[in-house]
């Protein structure tokens, strides 16, 4: 069911990375053997990787969608690559995509969790798309601030690459990808032990980007929060369904982390990827 590809000429004119993507860090599509009139593109987070989105893109593809799941460069293959990637990076693969879907496809939708939905917002705002999906997104609204002044931050990023900050792997997190969660340990090791300076500038830089063109946005866009979230909080999904341009709404999942679609809650888990589901189709 699940081909590890996507097209590509989604990776025209970005960072290449030098090492391979680990198994959850592969790109892949699910298609139907007769081509779905429907696409949706699903786009991970900062640090993440493809594997996070196999929930909701299993149940897309059972509701008759085309999915494709994209890799971000920099990301799912090493702690080097990523501090060499940029959200130009990042931004273009998902604008390369759309266009591709756009010329392939009649119906196209895309579903952005957390950084992604910052990238989603940036890149239909160039492409038009059917419908929008932002779960737990990563956007700058009022009460949310950087660590740092973001010239600050930028200063720092010059003189040290990277802090150590501590991670352990949780168990509670059940995903679903091919021999999950095999790759956790590595990833965490070059990933999440880690704050690599540039990349949480180039992260800030991405969330002012997409929350000043939120009042363009035209497609219906839902957005999703989540109760337990350290990490987004309540307040950006709120601010991206009060000040986008068309049709909103906003589903709060009280029992969910940050982490819906591969949620310890199952209930939620559920819950989040049934609105996805609801809203596209």
């Amino acid at each position: 069911m699940i081909s590890y590809s996507v097209p590509i000429s989604w990776y025209e004119g970005v960072f290449h990375d030098g090492k391979s993507p680990c198994n959850a860090g592969r790109s892949f599509s699910m298609l139907h053997e007769e081509k779905s009139s429907k696409a949706v593109l699903l786009v991970h987070g900062y640090a993440g990787y493809p594997g996070e989105m196999v929930r909701p893109a299993r149940d897309l593809h059972a509701a008759g969608f085309d999915v494709f799941v994209p890799r971000l460069p920099g990301c799912g293959t090493s702690g080097n690559d990523f501090a060499l990637s940029r959200r130009k990076d990042w931004l273009t693969v998902v604008k390369n995509a759309l266009e591709s879907l756009k010329a392939d496809y009649g119906n196209i939708s895309i579903v952005g969790h957390s950084m992604g939905a910052a990238l989603a917002l940036l890149a239909a705002k160039e492409i038009p798309v059917e419908r929008i999906v932002l779960a737990a997104p990563a956007l700058s609204c009022p009460g949310i601030k950087p660590p740092k002044p973001l010239p600050v931050l930028y200063l720092y990023s010059l003189l040290r690459k990277r802090i150590s900050t501590p991670w352990h792997h949780q168990s509670e997190y059940v995903l679903y990808y091919e021999n999950a969660p095999a790759d956790d340990d590595y990833l965490g090791g070059e990933y999440w032990s880690w704050v690599y300076l540039r990349q949480l500038y180039e992260l800030y830089k991405l969330m002012d980007e997409a929350s000043a063109v939120l009042n363009t946005i035209k497609a219906p866009l839902l957005s999703i929060s989540a109760g337990k979230d350290m990490i987004a909080g309540e307040k950006p999904a709120l601010y991206a369904a009060e000040n986008v341009k068309g049709e909103s709404k906003h589903v709060h999942i009280p029992e969910c982390t940050h982490f819906l679609f591969y949620d310890p809650d199952k209930n939620g888990e559920e819950k989040a990827v049934r609105a996805v589901l609801d809203w596209l189709s």
